[in-house]
């Protein structure tokens, strides 16, 4: 941060509203209810690539789907690796929302989950 502080705010309302949605996800999965679990999840990451993207880019981004872009600004940065555990995730964004017969597996939620908290954790953190 510290391009100006409307910037800044936008950049930090963007991540505080990663973290309610990611506590959101924890709580929903504990309960066991891995739909709302998952689809939380994602918008967490979904929040916290577009907080990263606001350091690089004025852009608003309307998009659900922003790890490409994530990709093209921090891909050095973070890796190949992560790029793709990003680009699964967000691409599940539909299978929570809407009734199917895929059932949503609980221990890849859970480890969803996990990924996106610690990502947030470790890397988003460290780009802000």
């Amino acid at each position: 941060m510290g391009q100006n502080k409307a910037a800044d705010k936008k950049i930090q309302d963007y991540y505080n509203l990663s973290l309610n949605y990611l506590e959101s996800a924890k709580i929903n999965l504990k309960q066991e209810l891995f739909e709302p679990a998952m689809f939380s999840a994602i918008h967490a990451l979904e929040l916290s690539l577009k907080a990263a993207l606001l350091t690089k880019t004025d852009e608003a981004w309307k998009t659900h789907n922003v790890g490409g872009q994530f990709g093209k600004y921090f891909r050095e940065e973070i890796g190949d690796k992560t790029c793709r555990k990003i680009n699964i995730i967000t691409s599940k964004y539909n299978l929570p929302r809407y009734p199917s017969e895929k059932v949503l597996d609980s221990e890849e939620v859970e480890k969803d989950i996990n990924f996106i908290e610690e990502f947030i954790d470790r890397q988003i953190v460290t780009i802000l």
